[in-house]
């Protein structure tokens, strides 16, 4: 299993995801038969898949086409927000020509403009169009017009003219469990979309059951989730990494009226990560769609060193002034055995406590969440003994940790320190002995050699058990 990095420099939306994953090898026959397989009332899915030259980058564009026939001639939509569904009109002036942000959103999110996901043509590119019609035919397009088409087509023209319906949770992941893709990437999928729905019903007071998607509930919106799925599961990758998310600013036109960036949605799915407001950029850089993805599969944030290996660039489509695509980076198996992040050191001199007191501080302070608590004995000014609390905690509980200091000893001020520390992989796990099930560490050294170190507590209730010191079971066991 692998570990991938997005740098989300320039936010993330849900093409863009697919299309990172996809430069970096994921497989686009699994991509392509994965998403045919979803049972959708409008019809089979069209998908376009680009390779695209952006100021001087190379990279992927995805997107969907709901009808590659009444879209010939022009650059494919990608406007997620705004399936162009056979029959409807299509209004460029609405579409493309605001600088509101519009992407894949739903029910508050309907999004009718320019957002940093709308469609620029590219400088070079090449089209990978797969269509399934009944008729089998091929394009050759003689004309010299920059780009290079491949259509490949071999379906009937049976749609759904109308709008996409509205689909609820409920509807969208029994169709993902009915498809044909793997039981990994369905699980990937439900639990963005689950992410999704969990937002939209704190914004609007109701249940999860109770909310009915409306952009999102659109296949080229249900593309991109399962889409990502897909590629994750092909990738083999088990866990997710992030750089600081790029919001891009602003408003952004949605059917409850014009709401600042971010949208609701993302707002509160980006709860705990960092982010940046882009005042030079007046787009929705990051959609609720792309933050599902980051709160669907765990991703959390990486401060400290990573060995990269492969890179994949996702082209987003609007030009913003600068680079708009996103990276994402396959990082090498040996930085798994070491790994690197950063934690916040608390640290406080104290000549007026008890030692029931410290004692009492120390066994609070890990049951709060501290990584690790020490009392060092220290000589204060005046001559006076005293100890010094040492408190180690991930950032984001030092604020929670430091008022518990303050609350649990006397002392006045708290010196608090970000520092790096690299730590050998581990996981817990049990382990057969002649006394037993054990709870244990397994460890995982730099020469890759795993070792399994029996829990101390383990070790102090076996003793309790036959009568003798943990050190001599500790020396009797073998795991």
């Amino acid at each position: 299993m692998k570990t991938l990095y997005w740098d989300c420099f320039s936010g993330i939306a849900g093409n863009m995801v697919v299309a990172s994953l996809l430069d970096l090898g994921a497989s686009r026959r699994k991509l392509i038969d994965g998403l045919k397989s979803l049972d959708f009332a409008e019809g089979e899915i069209d998908l376009v898949i680009e390779e695209r030259l952006v100021d001087g980058i190379r990279g992927i564009y995805f997107n969907t086409v709901d009808d590659e026939t009444l879209h010939a001639g022009h650059e494919p939509q990608s406007e997620i927000g705004h399936p162009h569904v056979m029959g409807e009109p299509h209004d460029h002036a609405e579409r493309h020509g605001r600088h509101y942000a519009g992407h894949d959103e739903f029910e508050h999110s309907h999004c009718h403009n320019g957002s940093a996901k709308k469609a620029d043509k590219a400088e070079n590119h090449d089209h990978d169009h797969d269509h399934d019609h009944d008729h089998d035919h091929d394009h050759d397009h003689d004309q010299d017009h920059g780009h290079h088409h491949d259509h490949d087509h071999d379906h009937d023209h049976d749609h759904d003219h109308g709008h996409a319906p509205h689909r609820g949770l409920k509807d969208i992941c029994a169709m993902i469990e009915k498809s044909a893709i793997s039981q990994r990437a369905k699980r990937i999928a439900i639990d963005c979309f689950a992410a999704l729905a969990e937002a939209e019903a704190s914004i609007h007071g109701k249940t999860v059951d109770e909310v009915h998607f409306h952009e999102v509930g659109a296949r080229d919106s249900i593309a991109d989730i399962v889409g990502a799925a897909i590629c994750l599961d092909d990738l083999e990758v088990n866990e997710v990494l992030v750089s600081t998310v790029h919001l891009g600013s602003g408003l952004v036109k949605c059917a409850h009226g014009i709401m600042p960036v971010p949208a609701p949605a993302t707002a509160l799915l980006l709860r705990g990560y960092q982010v940046i407001f882009d005042e030079d950029v007046k787009f929705e850089l990051t959609t609720p769609t792309g933050a599902a993805i980051l709160r669907g599969t765990g991703a959390r944030h990486s401060d400290g060193r990573l060995l990269l290996g492969k890179v994949g660039h996702g082209h987003g489509s609007h030009r913003i002034g600068r680079a708009n695509f996103l990276r994402a980076f396959l990082v090498e198996p040996e930085t798994l055995k070491k790994k690197a992040d950063q934690v916040t050191m608390l640290t406080t001199n104290i000549d007026n406590a008890t030692g029931e007191e410290l004692g009492h501080a120390m066994s609070e302070l890990m049951r709060a969440g501290a990584l690790d608590v020490c009392i060092l004995p220290v000589q204060m000014k005046k001559g006076r003994p005293g100890h010094q609390l040492q408190v180690m905690t991930s950032p984001d509980k030092a604020c929670e940790i430091e008022l518990l200091i303050f609350d649990l000893l006397p002392t006045i001020g708290i010196r608090h320190a970000r520092v790096e520390r690299t730590v050998l992989e581990r996981h817990k796990t049990v382990v057969d002995s002649h006394f037993g099930q054990l709870a244990a560490k397994q460890i995982i050294g730099n020469d890759g050699v795993e070792r399994n170190e029996p829990e101390f507590d383990e070790l102090v209730r076996i003793a309790e058990e036959q009568k003798t010191t943990p050190r001599k079971i500790k020396q009797r066991i073998v795991v």
